[in-house]
């Protein structure tokens, strides 16, 4: 009786580290072009799928800011050297849920800040780094970094972690500043960061989750060329999802 007891025990553990593998490999990272435009300017345009997984998830909803960073990289491919990074390019968003309100904050890399109501609309505007994309066109690799005859190539990495205490403390400023129109030390999640951030940190039990895609090698004068987009207002992922931050000019 107890063998059969630890049997299903052990098959138990088995189900819940399969179930934790899979929810650990379905996030992934998806390159779906490197173009440039009618000036030469390199860009590349990409999407990480389902980067809110498992505890990534249960922690965003829980109210723990969470940061996810977005690093572009164009390198020269050499035979029989090192490879030469030409130049880097950061993006990050920082996201964090506000349970009182039912809301989720995201600060964007123009430091513009934004509010949506729901999950999955937030997700598929920090994920999706295109051109056509509402308000999240990819950055731009200067034409005088490539040469003609060489070979590139652009790795994208993707990095979510928790935020940094010091990270908190900065939204607690934004929170205390702007939401409630006060700086008396109290609002927000000033006493949580200065006192609880380092402890919630340590007891959260994850770390940073990192995907990494690199495009294929590619001369830059073989790059599809395109026109400059229409100059037409971005629109949001829904029409009532996402709301304008209270010191945002812009509209819902």
């Amino acid at each position: 009786m107890r063998g059969l007891r630890r049997g299903q025990v052990r098959a138990v553990w088995m189900l819940a580290v399969l179930a934790l593998a899979s929810a650990a490999h379905a996030t992934h990272l998806r390159l779906d072009r490197v173009a440039a435009t009618s000036q030469g300017f390199v860009y590349v345009e990409f999407e990480i799928v389902s980067p809110f997984e498992g505890t990534y998830d249960e922690a965003l909803r829980s109210g723990l800011p969470t940061t996810l960073s977005y690093t572009i990289q164009a390198w020269q491919q050499r035979s029989g050297w090192w490879d030469k990074l030409e130049s880097t390019v950061e993006l990050r968003f920082r996201i964090f849920r506000d349970p009182l309100n039912d809301l989720y904050h995201v600060f964007t890399p123009e430091r513009e800040t934004l509010r949506f109501t729901h999950l999955d609309s937030l997700t598929t505007f920090v994920s999706h780094i295109a051109r056509d994309a509402p308000n999240n066109s990819p950055p731009y690799f200067d034409r005088r970094l490539f040469q003609d005859g060489k070979t590139y190539y652009i790795v994208v990495t993707a990095t979510l972690s928790p935020l940094t205490v010091e990270d908190l403390n900065e939204l607690d400023s934004w929170l205390r500043g702007t939401l409630s129109g006060r700086d008396d030390g109290t609002g927000g999640i000033a006493g949580f960061t200065r006192t609880m951030g380092g402890m919630i940190m340590s007891m959260t039990g994850f770390g940073d989750k990192q995907v990494k895609a690199r495009s294929r090698a590619f001369e830059v004068a073989t790059l599809p060329r395109e026109q400059p987009p229409p100059n037409t207002p971005a629109a949001p992922p829904t029409p009532e999802r996402r709301v304008a931050s209270p010191d945002s000019s812009a509209g819902p």
